[in-house]
């Protein structure tokens, strides 16, 4: 007993060396540190109930290591779970997560989170309309449900609705809605957990790399992108990817790093080398637009980027390494990065005049086989996770290709490829919310097989809706919901045609530890929400409250 104490003293040792050398690089004072700012309830001194826990671990260590003491000193209801999981299905409106269940489930009932037991709405405005730190913390827009639902025509040919025009008026982008729902600040669009000072602030990340978890981000666009970013990353402009990329790399805060953003494949999967025509070359162009060329080859070339306290990276790219690292044939024993052959997005991005037709697929368009999809990535991310700290993990999934196919409602605003069309994807906007609910079922299987809810809280959300998808008569008729048309079959679906983001609330359900509290941050009830959506009784939060439950449960006894 006595050498597996020392272990444990020289074990805490480095863990706490390693932390520190992290929280230097973010100016954040450590959690165990006896003393410590107090303007902060993560960076102040060790709260009496942490110290009573912590005295009952080593009471139970002296006295035959007991393993259920602590158990039987915390009651269910005040314990904090083991695994926090945060997933995030970038710029779906209420009408996308309906339109994809349609079409894979046959109804809404058959998503993976229909019957969670916490069902919210969410509010997704940004501090101001700004672009940049304006040095002041008014808050100058709102959300505001009479004026959203407001069904009174209006002589426009888009937004045939006051509410339509309400909503499209100003919106989050998601580097404001990633920061809130990451830091459970407000702040301006482009901001990467920046505050309008255009000073950085601490995320529930660092909060957990605190406390000893493994964290990690998922995506299917390039990791570096704002959503991801904001679970890993500060910047004041999300569009500093380098910058960004290089802070996720380097800093030692990140155990797991999954998304698309390396060199060397087309948007359909293909070798660079390959392509003798344009369309076979598309994405090949800047092959260093997410990630700069010194650090991808330190990446390459197993070293160390910036002094990383965690080491150098384990670097994984092909469709079978994500396969066995989901199966658990890949070690632990240093931070890993994957990053899927392809350009990008995994599918959203692909050319049907490069893969060809598949009738089975919403879009019509042969997926690229490839690359892993979204579902293989997290559960390849949670196994490895688990076994890089007995803590527990702090995982960020994103399925980011979700907003870049609503960005098509508008010609013009399509991403990095292609022809403009006037046809908007909505067909890739269902398969994008359909990877991603396979990517929920992954983790509620993942969860129920691993401690079960009482130790593991799941947040299934968006950042924000994009372009409001509505029933193929909302342009005649205010709100109309999409047309179930049969489970395989496409659903009664429009956009409107702003080809951007929209101030409308969105769809949030939980269940696990520590759920009810997002419950207990209601911040009023929408009928309107409640009528249309008919998800919840209109019930909502803001982000921000997203953020601020997290951390509520991250500072609980474990």
């Amino acid at each position: 007993m006595e050498a597996t104490m020392v272990a444990g003293t020289l074990e805490d040792s480095v863990r706490r060396l390693h932390e520190a050398e992290i929280l230097k690089r973010y100016n954040v004072s450590p959690l165990w540190a006896a003393d410590g700012p107090t303007g902060h309830p993560m960076t102040a001194r060790i709260p009496r109930r942490w110290l009573h826990s912590s005295l009952l671990l080593a009471l139970a260590a002296l006295g035959g290591c007991q393993p259920n003491l602590r158990a039987e000193a915390v009651s269910t209801a005040e314990a904090g779970p083991l695994n926090v999981i945060v997933m995030i299905n970038d710029g779906a409106g209420w009408g996308t997560w309906d339109a994809a269940a349609y079409w894979q489930y046959g109804s809404r009932e058959g998503a993976p989170y229909a019957d969670f037991p916490l069902r919210l709405a969410v509010t997704t405005f940004p501090l101001n309309a700004s672009s940049q730190p304006t040095g002041d913390n008014a808050q100058t827009l709102g959300y505001d449900p009479g004026k959203a639902w407001d069904d009174a025509p209006v002589p426009a040919q888009d937004l045939p609705f006051a509410g339509y025009q309400y909503l499209a008026a100003v919106a989050t982008d998601s580097a404001a809605a990633g920061t809130a729902l990451s830091s459970g600040i407000k702040t301006y669009n482009n901001a990467i957990n920046f505050n309008n000072d255009g000073q950085p602030v601490e995320f529930n990340t660092l909060r957990a790399k605190r406390l000893g978890m493994a964290t990690g981000v998922v995506t299917s666009v390039p990791f570096a992108h704002a959503t991801p970013a904001a679970f890993a990353a500060q910047n004041e402009s999300r569009s500093n990817y380098h910058a960004i990329a290089h802070q996720m790399l380097a800093q030692g805060h990140m155990d797991l790093v999954m998304g698309t953003g390396g060199p060397g494949y087309s948007v359909d999967g293909r070798a660079c080398h390959e392509g003798t025509d344009a369309a076979k070359a598309e994405g090949c162009a800047n092959p260093w637009e997410w990630v700069s060329q010194q650090d991808w080859q330190l990446l390459e070339a197993g070293s160390t980027i910036g002094g990383n306290p965690a080491g150098p990276w384990r670097l994984i790219r092909s469709k079978e390494a994500f396969a066995a690292l989901a199966q658990g044939r890949l070690p632990a024993d240093r931070p890993l990065i994957g990053v899927p052959r392809v350009a990008n997005t995994l599918q959203q991005a692909r050319q049907l005049q490069v893969l060809g037709k598949d009738a089975a697929t919403p879009s019509g368009v042969r997926k690229i086989d490839s690359v892993p999809d979204l579902a293989t990535m997290t559960r390849g991310a949670l196994q490895f996770l688990q076994q890089r700290s007995s803590k527990g993990l702090y995982l960020m999934v994103e399925g980011g290709a979700t907003d870049w196919a609503a960005h098509t409602s508008a010609c013009g605003t399509e991403w990095h490829y292609g022809q403009c069309s006037d046809q908007p994807q909505h067909g890739r906007l269902i398969e994008e919310t359909v990877e991603f609910n396979d990517a929920v079922a992954a983790v509620v299987d993942w969860i129920e097989r691993n401690g079960g809810w009482e130790r593991n809280l799941l947040i299934v959300t968006t950042d924000h809706d994009n372009s409001m998808p509505m029933g193929p008569d909302a342009h005649n008729v205010a709100f109309a919901p999409v047309r179930n048309n049969g489970r395989g079959r496409m659903p009664g679906i429009s956009f409107r045609p702003t080809g951007s983001h929209s101030n409308a609330l969105v769809p949030l359900w939980a269940r696990g530890a520590g759920a009810a509290l997002l419950g207990k941050r209601v911040r009023g009830v929408d009928a309107g929400y409640r009528q249309h959506v008919r998800w919840n009784d209109g019930s909502y939060i803001d982000n921000t409250d997203v953020a601020a439950a997290v951390q509520e449960v991250l500072q609980r006894p474990r």
